[in-house]
């Protein structure tokens, strides 16, 4: 089995193609304007909440910790604070060490994690502007003016949910490949290559 493959498996294993079809939604409604940009916004929103879910269950299902899930909370509400979602290369760097984070805590359960953190961003996101929304209402500051995100910004829910996923699922590869005593280096999934490595 090719990496590509094996990786599409655990990804379909951990839930996570809801959540990057609504990912891909949620872009496109970025890059709109008006009541069209609301309606397109309002299904990526739906779908997320249903891939967050579907992932969440899963992951509790399959051994995650409650002190697991804290760590991703923590992690999620870090990113969200610091990374707005308008920068790709913000977003790699940031949900991909954020993956790497979760996915090392998790050990065999790494990806899951990974998947989790991605699925976490929208809700953390919409508490984080509520929160900030309520503190420049206490202190009688006007609300935040919205402007246009660049083009490239319509990739960034995409970037986060497969950095976040993709970092874990390598770390956790890497951890669990140390925990047996293998001298091992992360292979792409787009890559296959022949010989010892990570099964």
């Amino acid at each position: 089995m090719s990496n590509a493959q094996r990786f599409w498996r655990q990804a379909v294993e951990d839930r996570l193609p809801v959540l990057v079809i609504a990912a891909i939604v949620v872009g496109i409604a970025i890059g709109m304007d008006g009541d069209g940009r609301r309606f397109v916004n309002g299904i990526g929103g739906v779908l997320w909440l249903v891939g967050a879910f579907l992932i969440f269950t899963r992951s509790v299902a399959s051994g995650v910790t409650w002190r697991q899930i804290g760590l991703v909370i923590v992690v999620i509400l870090v990113l969200s604070s610091l990374i707005r979602p308008t920068d790709p290369v913000w977003a790699v760097i940031g949900f991909g060490w954020g993956g790497v984070v979760v996915g090392f805590a998790g050990r065999d359960l790494g990806s899951k994690l990974g998947a989790m953190l991605g699925a976490l961003w929208l809700p953390a996101h919409l508490f984080i502007a509520v929160v900030r929304a309520g503190i420049r209402e206490l202190r009688d500051q006007p609300a935040a003016l919205r402007t246009d995100p660049p083009p490239t910004a319509v990739f960034v829910p995409l970037i986060m949910v497969l950095a976040a996923w993709l970092f874990a699922a390598l770390a956790a590869e890497w951890r669990m490949g140390r925990a047996d005593g293998k001298l091992l280096v992360p292979r792409s999934p787009v890559r296959s290559r022949q010989g010892p490595g990570i099964r």
